[in-house]
């Protein structure tokens, strides 16, 4: 099996969020992508097979710990590796990918060896605006104070493809951490399945995984839900470019840029970020 190891979110390689990239020469069982995946130890890995009928490219996405139904840097990664090998004498390309069913619209732009790659991850969806009263116990589990939490802007649960529980922090994000051992079945109380935590001045952000062993470089499943609330409460301009920061604490800064349009009456949001390519290689099992 042929990989890629790339990197997503910055235009320089040893930066941004890594990602390895597989391309299956068969099919395989769940545990042997999920050891595959384990053994790369990125945060993770996605794998690419044949196109359908549709000329999609069907995906699947594993962390060290599971599946994904929805992936942010995998996906744009993934469509910078596609780029390269299947439509290189191309500077533009659209690409299909086909994830638990659902299809994701890509266009990738080649300038110099370096990919900038814009999904479109589609409708919002405004799952809940969290009760105060349930503020303390969120501060809790985060390691933080409920008065750390900006009173200024809501606690909401959004998802672009996976429900994230958005919480605006003043100035404590440096203390952020994950305290509850059992924070996935906190956080399906709320109907999310993970928690990106921000500051709404400075816009840097910060999640991990829910054991809160790993915190995540760049998370662009988490930017288009965080896009779509800054444009809800007013932060931020349906069309405006905005630039999410992350992984300033784990010392691989990166950028993420979003934007929500609206025609119709109908919005969508929009993640674009940059993508070098680091290695490549076989897996021989």
């Amino acid at each position: 099996m042929k990989f890629f190891h790339v990197d997503v979110f910055s235009s320089k390689t040893m930066s941004g969020n890594g990602l390895t990239v597989v391309f299956p020469e068969q099919p395989l069982d769940d545990e042997i992508l999920l050891k595959i995946t384990q053994e790369f130890r990125q945060f993770e890995t996605i794998f690419i097979f044949e196109r359908n009928e549709s000329e999609a490219f069907p995906v699947r996405i594993f962390t060290v710990d599971e599946e994904l139904t929805f992936a942010g840097h995998p996906i744009l990664g993934a469509s910078a590796v596609i780029h390269n090998l299947f439509f290189s004498s191309e500077n533009i390309a659209r690409i299909l990918f086909d994830i638990s069913g659902r299809t994701v619209n890509i266009k990738s732009k080649k300038s110099e060896g370096i990919y900038n790659v814009t999904m479109n991850q589609g409708s919002p969806k405004f799952i809940q605006k969290i009760e105060k009263n349930a503020y303390s116990e969120i501060a809790a589990t985060l390691n933080i104070r409920e008065y750390d939490i900006d009173e200024n802007f809501p606690v909401e649960v959004i998802s672009t493809g996976l429900p994230y529980l958005l919480v605006p922090v003043k100035d404590r994000l440096s203390d952020t951490k994950i305290n509850d051992k059992n924070f996935e079945n906190f956080l399906s109380n709320f109907g999310a399945k993970f928690v990106y935590v921000f500051n709404p001045e400075t816009l840097e952000c910060r999640t991990w995984d829910n054991n809160g062993t790993t915190e995540d470089i760049a998370t662009g499943s988490a930017a288009g839900p965080l896009c779509a609330y800054l444009v809800k409460n007013k932060l931020k301009k349906i069309d405006e470019i905005i630039n999410i920061h992350q992984g300033k604490f784990v010392n691989r800064p990166s950028i993420i840029q979003g934007w929500v349009s609206q025609a119709l009456g109908k919005q969508e949001v929009f993640i674009s970020g940059k993508v070098t390519f680091f290695a490549s290689g076989n897996i021989n099992i």
